[in-house]
């Protein structure tokens, strides 16, 4: 597969597995890592292929937003997806709105995952 890669990162490896499984049916390539330190080399060693990262909001070492603010140092224009079983608070929109990221509640539908994503990647493209 060609294109522009997706970098999902979440401690939770089945739910890891699942998302990177709905976004390969939908013709994207993937990458899958279980933590925030995972992202930041796997974006470092691939700044020009990873288009969208999809962040989990509570895994460590330091949680989805710090490694958003770290990824976004990388490569600002990266599309960013929070996901998170807790609700958002009014701080983290106001964060999410700056960066045009896209929060999704779980449990999300697979077509939710998709959407996220393809907006994140149609944006990019404009």
């Amino acid at each position: 597969m060609s294109g522009p890669a997706v970098l999902i990162a979440d401690d939770e490896s089945l739910l890891r597995r699942l998302m990177k499984r709905v976004l390969e049916a939908s013709g994207l390539r993937v990458e899958a890592v279980g933590d925030g330190d995972e992202a930041l080399a796997a974006l470092a060693a691939a700044p020009d292929e990873i288009a969208v990262v999809v962040l989990d909001l509570s895994m460590p070492p330091y949680g989805g937003l710090e490694t958003m603010q770290r990824l976004l140092e990388i490569r600002p224009d990266v599309g960013v997806v929070i996901t998170s079983g807790l609700p958002p608070e009014a701080a983290m929109d106001a964060l999410l709105a700056r960066h045009r990221a896209i929060f999704l509640q779980k449990p999300f539908a697979p077509e939710a995952l998709r959407r996220a994503v393809h907006d994140r990647l149609a944006r990019r493209c404009r």
